[in-house]
């Protein structure tokens, strides 16, 4: 048995039904902020980094996920050998 069911909404009605914040105003906020540094010609102002802490490089990204493996392989033979 199939049933399907169509419901017809905005996005911001979805928003306010699965109860995430709305964040329009937060967003224009800092939209504006960046807008004014940007327009005033801020010294030593770079938009990249803003987002900066949240990107890796692909080397990075390799390194990290490396010492993962390592210490959940290290961990993983360290916990058989003990049985």
């Amino acid at each position: 048995m199939n049933i399907k069911i169509d419901v017809e909404m905005t996005p911001e009605e979805m928003r306010r039904l699965v109860g995430l914040p709305d964040v329009q105003e937060f967003n224009k906020q800092v939209m504006d902020k960046m807008l004014e540094k940007l327009t005033l010609g801020a010294d030593g102002f770079d938009p990249m980094s803003l987002f900066q802490s949240s990107i890796m490089t692909n080397s990075d990204f390799t390194k990290r996920w490396m010492d993962a493996l390592n210490i959940f392989g290290s961990k993983t033979s360290s916990s058989s050998s003990s049985s």
